[in-house]
């Protein structure tokens, strides 16, 4: 029983992803710590932001699908990352390696 406990405990302890993965990596770590980050903004953004998570995921998935537009959204979540990095709200919880 102790073991069922930790396992039930570990599961619900676990970071869940609210997107699938795009397959571009630069982006899926924008995507990752802005979901992680999110939840630092204040609580009337919290929303919008979910949902420009998700919207955004599924934009860059359906994009990720051509690969001439591989390059090019690679260059974005990188250069939209540093932005963040820099200048948004959550700036010092995007900066965490």
């Amino acid at each position: 029983m102790t073991y069922r406990f930790a396992f039930v405990f570990l599961f619900a302890a676990a970071p869940a992803f609210a997107f699938d993965l795009t397959g571009v990596p630069q982006c899926d770590a924008l995507l990752k710590r802005y979901e992680a980050c999110s939840g630092q903004l204040p609580p009337r953004q919290v929303h919008a932001a979910q949902k420009e998570l998700l919207d955004g995921a599924m934009g860059i998935r359906a994009a990720a699908a051509d690969p001439s537009k591989r390059a090019d959204l690679e260059r974005y979540c990188a250069d939209r990352f540093a932005q963040m990095k820099r200048e948004s709200d959550i700036k010092e919880c995007m900066s965490k390696p």
